[in-house]
């Protein structure tokens, strides 16, 4: 009588190392897709409740840099923007928001003009913005309203306040935050008076800069500076600008242009706009969405075909009229 032979089993995971399993197909990435957010009414906006915003400035995310040994980068400082009430200061502004526990913050927006060729007008109630100001999966947090203060200088808002109506943003920010991605676009309310855009006007945008270096101008309501994070002595309610030609980085999830600037928190979401004429109206090549740890220098997504098509689908979002705000301690509105 033989005696029984012992089988020896091996874990699939080493037959799969050795090459005896074949691999499993890589799942594949799912394809970006539009993501709708709706906000709620803002309640009162009190001057000293927008101090408390501008202080609690939405983080510019910081990514780690590569160290470079003997190099150091000159500062490049921000300088406080001139030329309120005209273009392009009319069109930026101060988006300030509320969350889910009532605690506020703050960041920066544009005006876009939402007319187009051969597609109308549009509504002539968006604005544009960081992703990572609305929502963000890095740390959970999401805004359950907003409102938008445009050409705000200290306590100055000269076109009132828009409450924010519907965002749209890409799948792949709000599942990941994938920075590629780090931008979104909001439509406001439209007010007795008309829609924000009859009031301020917009920039344009471009969604084809393939130029890797681009003369330009940044713009944000940052409350600090890097490389060390200090505070500006009058808060993010100050809009500030660096201006310079930009660089161009790969990182893994694809290319941003950059700048050396040294906006720091608050001034997410701030254009970057490009072949600005006399007249202050330029094109917007993409938004301030994250710095390098101990560096000055700001970088921004590439807007493209995806960003062109986030643009066509919130221009025909139809939008509510505002509800008029009950007798407060507002910001001065001239």
């Amino acid at each position: 009588m033989h005696p029984v032979a012992r089988m020896t089993t091996f874990p699939a995971a080493l037959l799969l190392a050795a090459g005896v399993l074949p691999a499993a197909p890589a799942l594949a990435e799912p394809a970006p897709a539009p993501v709708s957010r709706s906000f709620g009414q803002p309640g009162e906006w009190t001057a000293a409740r927008m101090r408390r915003a501008e202080a609690n400035a939405r983080d510019l995310p910081l990514r780690q840099a590569k160290p470079r040994p003997g190099k150091v980068s000159p500062v490049a400082k921000a300088v406080v923007a001139q030329g309120h009430r005209k273009a392009p200061l009319k069109q930026i502004g101060r988006l300030y928001m509320t969350d889910a526990q009532g605690q506020v913050s703050s960041c920066t927006g544009t005006v876009v003009n939402t007319a187009y060729p051969e597609k109308g007008e549009g509504n002539g109630s968006v604005l544009l913005t960081a992703a990572h100001c609305l929502e963000s999966p890095e740390d959970g947090w999401y805004a359950e309203s907003v409102v938008f203060a445009p050409d705000l200088d200290r306590e100055t808002a000269p076109h009132g306040l828009w409450n924010g109506y519907r965002a749209l943003m890409w799948s792949p920010w709000t599942s990941r935050a994938d920075h590629a991605y780090d931008y979104a676009f909001l439509a406001v309310a439209r007010q007795d008076s008309g829609t924000l855009q009859k009031r301020t006007k917009g920039q344009s945008l471009r969604f084809d800069a393939k130029k890797k270096r681009m003369w330009l101008r940044a713009y944000g309501y940052a409350a600090q500076y890097s490389p060390h994070e200090k505070d500006y002595p009058e808060g993010g309610s100050v809009l500030r600008m660096c201006k310079g030609r930009t660089g161009s980085v790969v990182y893994d999830v694809g290319r941003f242009h950059t700048l050396k600037c040294n906006l720091s928190h608050g001034a997410s979401g701030g254009p970057l706009v490009t072949d600005v004429k006399k007249s202050g109206y330029g094109r917007i090549v993409g938004v301030v969405s994250f710095g390098l740890k101990g560096g000055t220098r700001l970088h921004s997504p590439v807007f493209d075909k995806r960003t062109k098509e986030l643009f066509f689908k919130i221009r025909k979002v139809r939008t509510p009229l505002q509800e008029a705000p009950p007798a407060q301690d507002l910001v001065r509105v001239r």
